[in-house]
């Protein structure tokens, strides 16, 4: 067929892609200028009436997608009986190739390009729609590393979606979620497992399951976990590792509620994370114009070099690499290969999702957000109608029903307008954040918010706030509180370590370090025979040559420390340490007068005669009560 020389208010440029479902042209409007992307679908996809219906039923809820993180549908409409749509250009760059060129992002990045995708993803699951194909091939980030999220639907409107058989298997297998994989429904949340999917990506440099074949990726998504993230980034904060691998959790139910759970999280987790880095400068800076800092916590010399997940180097800049404005003379997406025409190009099952496969450096990005629905009438078995010709806008179409309203030119100036305002009012934002970033809080903010994480999440969220704790506060009265708080990270950190060695194929622990994970191992079931094999690993494995460098050594703080809690927390050393503090208070009775003794001693028995933990006590007093008389 031909090339139309237009398509609705466009003329058609030049092409820019072609794949199984249709060719994507550059193509200008002619009243406006506006340079769009639009998808010619194909003739054999158009004239399937299953696709047409599909592609109605669809038009309600994703016009409707109106966000500054979604790639945003123009227009779609029919010429002389083929369907079309337009879509937003965007210059930019996709995820991938980012992840290509940079490997690792690091931890700021990787927090503030999911908060965006978080932001799209609840946009979108407010009004009911799912991605079912995020992956960071469909994420193309500006050069303002803003992030556009592409294809939203395209998967299900192609027909790859819940109308597909059961047990069908479509979309992107490294980062699709294991019920999608096994066929089972699809939910938000396994739009979130993606998430999950693509931040791990961003911080490990590679999908968390690879395989050379499609089979092999989808058994280790339905059997196995991913490789833990402490273990290929050991520097990542605690509180990042622990959400990625709660986002990737198997079951639906374990995983996150929804995006605005997540990006909240995120959003604390970025607040407290460059606090501590901002902090950790002021004091850099103290340390080399007045000398050595203060130590961290009991044991922190010991545990300097002990590497753990919990707490890890909070160092890394945010530097999302220098992207200028590029030519538009390629067509950047993702993700299937037609190598059909004559250039190859990388086609995904949508109409933005083209790639223009060439030696140059530069990407022009085309993307497109939910395919919409024609409004067209379905052929009569055996009939042929006339071939039908209109388009329409969605910002019209939204108007029709109160939704949007059609702009114009003085509303084109009070957008202006409010943008200006709305700059100033961000930089003021700006210097207000970061002024408020390199406040110190007080000690009891500080420990307010521990309090206050630790009651609705894990310890490990607040790692952040019991750094700067320790680092600021070393004389408050409730510094070796949080310093236990502090352990008890570290000693947790130490034990999924080892526990995740003990998994890997070829991987033997150390005798210091398994005698040390069968003791732990042991407190659930018998503390005292936990606590006699501490200090029996004390007896074996440290001794006054150990060097304090030596993993024997920095193991050695964690297992006094867990050696005295376990006393502590011991029902019957507490009831003997009861008993012992009475009689020595007895035996001080000595020293008093006659009338001041004998108050004592029947104070005693009058007060714990019916306590069996303090029998002993009640037995002396009793005694000297009677050698009195």
């Amino acid at each position: 067929m031909s090339t139309p020389e237009f398509l609705g208010p466009y003329r058609v440029g030049e092409m820019l892609g072609r794949g199984g479902m249709g060719t994507v042209y550059r193509c200008e409007h002619v009243k406006t200028g506006q340079q769009v992307a639009v998808k010619l679908i194909a003739a054999h996809v158009a004239d399937d009436m299953k696709f047409r219906r599909r592609f109605e039923s669809e038009i309600e809820s994703l016009k409707r997608l109106r966000h500054k993180n979604i790639v945003s549908l123009i227009g779609y409409g029919e010429e002389n009986g083929q369907l079309f749509y337009s879509m937003e250009m965007v210059d930019g760059e996709p995820l991938q190739k980012r992840i290509r060129r940079e490997k690792r992002l690091g931890w700021l990045p990787t927090i503030d390009i999911a908060v965006q995708i978080c932001s799209a993803l609840k946009h979108a699951h407010d009004f009911g729609v799912i991605h079912r194909d995020l992956k960071p091939a469909n994420l193309v980030l500006t050069a303002n590393d803003e992030v556009k999220l592409v294809d939203f639907g395209i998967v299900k409107i192609f027909g790859f979606g819940e109308q597909t058989l059961a047990g069908s298997v479509l979309g992107t297998a490294d980062y699709m979620s294991p019920e999608q994989a096994m066929g089972d429904g699809i939910t938000l949340r396994s739009d979130l497992y993606a998430l999950g999917s693509v931040m791990y990506a961003m911080t490990a440099g590679r999908a968390p399951f690879k395989g050379k074949e499609l089979t092999q990726v989808i058994a280790a998504l339905k059997r196995d976990k991913p490789i833990p993230l402490e273990i290929i980034v050991p520097e990542l904060p605690g509180s990042l590792v622990e959400l990625i691998h709660h986002l990737l959790e198997k079951n639906p139910a374990d995983r996150p509620p929804t995006a605005l759970a997540v990006m909240n999280r995120l959003k604390a987790m970025r607040n407290g994370l460059l606090r501590e880095q901002t902090i950790n400068q002021e004091n850099e800076n103290t340390q080399v114009r007045n000398g050595p800092a203060l130590s961290d916590s009991p044991g922190a010399e010991e545990l300097s070099n002990f590497d753990t997940p919990a707490r890890s180097s909070r160092g890394t800049d945010f530097s999302g690499g220098e992207q200028a404005a590029r030519p538009l003379d390629k067509i950047t997406t993702s993700s299937e290969w037609h190598p059909k025409t004559d250039q190859q190009l990388d086609v995904d099952h949508s109409a933005g999702t083209i790639k223009q496969i060439g030696a140059a450096q530069d990407d022009k990005t085309i993307v497109a957000d939910k395919l919409p629905a024609a409004e067209m009438e379905a052929e009569r078995s055996g009939v042929q109608e006339p071939r039908s010709t209109h388009f329409q806008t969605v910002d019209q179409s939204a108007s029709e029903s109160g939704i949007f309203q059609h702009q114009s030119e003085s509303s084109n100036q009070l957008t202006q307008m409010l943008s200006a305002f709305a700059i100033v009012g961000l930089l003021v934002l700006g210097g207000l954040l970061i002024v408020y970033s390199i406040k110190k809080p007080t000690a009891e903010e500080l420990y307010s918010e521990i309090i206050a994480v630790t009651e609705t999440g894990a310890l490990s969220d607040a790692r952040p706030q019991i750094d700067q704790f320790l680092k600021l506060y070393p004389d408050d009265e409730r510094f070796s509180d949080v310093s236990a708080m502090d352990l008890s990270l570290q000693r947790d950190a130490v034990i999924r370590r080892l526990q995740l060695q003990t998994k890997l194929p070829g991987r033997t622990l150390a005798p210091h370090e398994q005698a040390f994970l069968e003791a732990m191992e042991l407190r659930s079931v018998d503390r005292s025979t936990a606590r006699k094999k501490l200090q029996q690993w004390l007896d074996v494995f440290v001794d006054s040559t150990t060097h304090a460098n030596d993993s024997r050594k920095q193991i050695a703080v964690l297992v006094a420390f867990e050696m005295d809690r376990l006393e502590q927390e011991d029902p019957k050393v507490g009831e003997d340490r009861r008993n012992r503090e009475l009689i020595d208070r007895i035996r001080t009775a000595d020293e008093l007068g006659t009338d001041e003794k004998v108050a004592l001693l029947q104070g005693v028995i009058d007060l714990y005669s019916d306590d069996e933990w303090a029998g002993p006590a009640v037995k002396l007093a009793q005694e000297k009560l009677d050698a009195m008389e």
